[in-house]
């Protein structure tokens, strides 16, 4: 009885710690969250020398994506227009490689991805979560996806970001790329 007594007791401890911090995620003011879906977004590189990478509007592709993209946006506080968000956007998925981010030489890979990016946003319109579509479109890039959630808006600054591949084998962020995708 002494051992139920005592879980119970440490359950209602985690629940207590639980719901506080739940609900503090949803409770910034202002704060809008959407989520959509993109099965095959083009997860492009910087390139190299090979010729194995295939091409986008946003640059050379070395790998598609299947991602579920969670939009963040917060108002930027102490300004009195309004207009001036902070975007954040934390992915998580999978990944099927079909060059060497690094080379563009020849490479088939796969494995999870999941990552964040963080952009600073000018916006004439507040956020409508409604606009986001549930499916994004092959190639449809994370702006395009912003401009659905806020029309018109402009990147002004922000940009940093962090992906890791592989659970960490490769990682590509802000400062640049560590490790590399393994083949398979």
């Amino acid at each position: 009885m002494r051992k139920i007594i005592l879980a119970a007791a440490a359950l209602a401890g985690i629940a207590a710690f639980a719901v506080p911090a739940a609900a503090s995620a949803g409770t910034t003011p202002g704060a809008v969250f959407a989520v959509t879906h993109s099965p095959q977004h083009n997860d492009t590189t910087s390139g190299g020398p090979g010729a194995a990478c295939g091409s986008s509007s946003n640059g050379p592709t070395w790998a598609l994506d299947n991602l579920e993209e969670k939009f963040t946006v917060v108002p930027v506080s102490g300004l009195a227009d309004g207009a001036n968000y902070s975007v954040t956007i934390d992915v998580v998925g999978s990944f099927a490689g079909f060059a060497d981010p690094n080379t563009c030489n020849p490479l088939v890979s796969s494995g999870p991805v999941h990552g964040t990016i963080q952009y600073d946003v000018s916006s004439p319109v507040v956020p409508d979560k409604a606009g986001l579509l549930p499916n994004q479109a092959p190639d449809t890039g994370l702006g395009a996806a912003l401009q659905q959630l806020m029309p018109g808006s402009t990147i002004v600054g922000g940009g940093a970001y962090n992906f890791s591949y592989q659970n960490g084998n490769y990682v590509q962020d802000t400062f640049g790329i560590t490790g590399s995708i393994r083949g398979h």
